[in-house]
């Protein structure tokens, strides 16, 4: 009887002390950072979590814009599986062309929420909801010089065939 109940008290303790150990072999969050949280419509980031213990993957998942995968195989949307590698895992989110405010959550393959980071989408600059101004001003002076020489070069050109022409027909 005394085997009975010892053998019986030993496998209690070792499904209490053995599942406690299981459960701190996995960070309870892990820290979430992005390269800029700070955005305009269409600029990328590279979100990466660490302290991931042993887990093989983890998901990305994200309330609005698309997450990438290094690994094309993988694809894009809302949430991408990436595999942790020394005890990380990268994913890049491209913001969406609405402003607002998203959230980036990274999840254990069982659900568990490991953490988060938030990024904020503001608008595009100009507001008039035009095309971007894309580059400097070249001064008048400088265009005409150009169509000048460009001219004069169609001018030469024109002159050497008419002499080669002229040439060949005596």
């Amino acid at each position: 009887m005394f085997k009975k109940v010892l053998s019986v008290v030993g496998i209690t303790a070792a499904l209490v002390f053995g599942s406690a150990a299981a459960a701190t072999a996995y960070p309870a969050d892990a820290p979430v950072t992005a390269s800029d949280t700070t955005l305009t419509p269409g600029q990328s980031v590279t979100i990466t979590a660490t302290e991931l213990g042993d887990y093989a993957t983890v998901t990305f998942s994200a309330n609005g814009g698309t997450l990438a995968s290094i690994v094309a195989a993988a694809g894009t949307g809302t949430s991408v599986e990436k595999p942790v590698v020394n005890g990380s895992a990268s994913a890049t989110f491209t913001a969406p062309s609405t402003p607002g405010t998203f959230v980036v959550t990274v999840t254990a393959p069982g659900g568990e929420v490991l953490g988060s980071v938030t990024l904020t989408v503001a608008a595009a600059a100009g507001g008039g909801g035009g095309l971007p101004a894309t580059g400097g001003s070249v001064p008048a002076a400088m265009i005409w010089a150009g169509v000048g020489a460009l001219g004069l070069g169609g001018i030469a050109v024109a002159a050497v065939a008419a002499r080669r022409r002229a040439a060949a027909g005596n």
